[in-house]
């Protein structure tokens, strides 16, 4: 089942966030998941406008995937902009930072090993899109390092495009939501 992260989730939320991010500890992790859900503005990654995490529960108290998204501040994402030059998507994104609107951006998408290829992961990314459209937008923004194939499969099984990739090899993503 999904729905929106409740408290009690912490633990499992953060036991899911491990596996996402192994090279990080575990308390900064923790620390990281309390600036979102307590301290949004303090986050040390971006100032989110509005925020949401949707999770996939086992039904048992065990969750099985979580995605994290939000709307990035205008002002925050305007440097970004530059990757947006000569593709499809550049108007819209230009659109909504020309009139100081955030940007929304799927943050961490997550599901467990053994619950993979059953469209948990699919579900989780329909879930967010709603949110994402009941808040007035009609695109998602979202990336992934280079060597996560998993990720990128995902992103492009579930149509998303790749609009960028940088220096580093992180893979930069569009979807427009009908």
């Amino acid at each position: 089942m999904i729905r929106t992260y409740r408290e009690h989730d912490f633990e499992e939320l953060l036991r899911l966030r491990c596996l996402l991010y192994p090279k990080h500890s575990t308390q900064e992790l923790r620390d990281e998941v309390t600036a979102f859900f307590y301290h949004p503005h303090a986050n040390r990654f971006r100032n989110y406008d509005l925020w949401t995490s949707l999770v996939y529960g086992r039904g048992d108290g065990r969750l099985g995937g979580f995605i994290e998204i939000g709307f990035v501040s205008a002002v925050d994402y305007e440097e970004k902009l530059e990757d947006f030059r000569n593709t499809a998507y550049g108007d819209e994104v230009r659109q909504r930072l020309a009139a100081n609107l955030p940007i929304p951006v799927v943050e961490s998408w997550y599901v467990d090993e053994d619950l993979r290829r059953k469209r948990i992961g699919a579900q989780l990314m329909l879930h967010a899109a709603q949110w994402v459209r009941e808040h007035g937008c009609l695109f998602i923004l979202s990336d992934t390092d280079d060597f996560r194939d998993v990720s990128k499969k995902a992103h492009q099984s579930l149509g998303f495009d790749t609009y960028h990739i940088d220096a580093e090899g992180c893979h930069y993503f569009f979807k427009r939501l009908i």
